[in-house]
């Protein structure tokens, strides 16, 4: 049920009570008509009042409206349930130029030394070389976890929903911080990268809102995220 439905039969039923104390003081009681007239209003805004503070105030399941959606509200769902498709991959933006840009697949192992030559045998006694130790592979898993651990929750940013957290980590975004020191030029750049999604991080204050919570302070939304009203 509506927000608004729900105040107007409150209101409805402050009326209906403030005409039977019209009826009652005034009709059948011994008292006038102005007084049971002030009566009456008294009882309407009291009870009408009381009504929509019991009943509809605070209340998540109570919606605004049920049949009315603003066309920036259906943009912004149907961007937040489909943002893949006007993303500009990072691989197009960004074309890799050397072996140093290449991905590090997890579990990839180093490519293992040749063993030492073996010493010449000896007459009496041959000497058998000992067999080269297996290299360790490298902590590619130790570290990507422990970036996981120290990188922020972007979803607390008004505006960035999960899969726009997950492109913006893709991009190498992690931190707060990084959001906060965009200047109007990187601000231009990834909103070109976003293509028709880039002009939410303007209108949303992106940077603004990152500014704040690198600092440790809360936003609204951050607040309904941590209690799971909002992703």
């Amino acid at each position: 049920m509506e927000r608004k439905v729900c105040n107007r039969n409150c209101w409805i039923l402050g009326a209906i009570a403030g005409v039977v104390v019209l009826l009652f003081t005034s009709g059948i009681g011994d008292r006038g008509f102005f007084t049971g007239l002030f009566l009456g209003l008294l009882t309407f805004g009291m009870f009408g009042a009381t009504l929509v503070w019991l009943l509809c105030a605070d209340r998540p399941e109570l919606s605004q409206s049920d049949d009315i959606v603003s066309a920036q509200d259906w943009r912004r769902e149907a961007l937040d349930s489909e943002p893949e498709t006007m993303l500009v991959p990072a691989s197009l933006s960004e074309p890799v130029t050397g072996a140093s840009q290449m991905p590090i697949m997890a579990g990839a192992m180093p490519v293992a030394k040749p063993a030492a030559a073996t010493a010449p045998a000896v007459e009496a006694a041959p000497v058998v070389a000992k067999p080269a130790p297996t290299p360790k592979p490298a902590p590619v898993k130790a570290a990507a976890a422990k970036a996981e651990e120290s990188a922020d929750d972007l979803r607390r940013i008004k505006g960035v929903g999960p899969k726009l957290s997950d492109w913006l980590r893709e991009n190498g975004v992690t931190r707060f911080a990084q959001i906060a020191a965009w200047d109007a030029a990187t601000v231009a750049d990834f909103a070109h990268r976003l293509g028709r999604m880039g002009g939410r991080i303007e209108t949303d204050d992106w940077v603004g809102q990152a500014r704040l919570l690198a600092e440790g302070h809360q936003t609204e939304h951050s607040r309904a995220v941590d209690r799971g009203e909002a992703t």
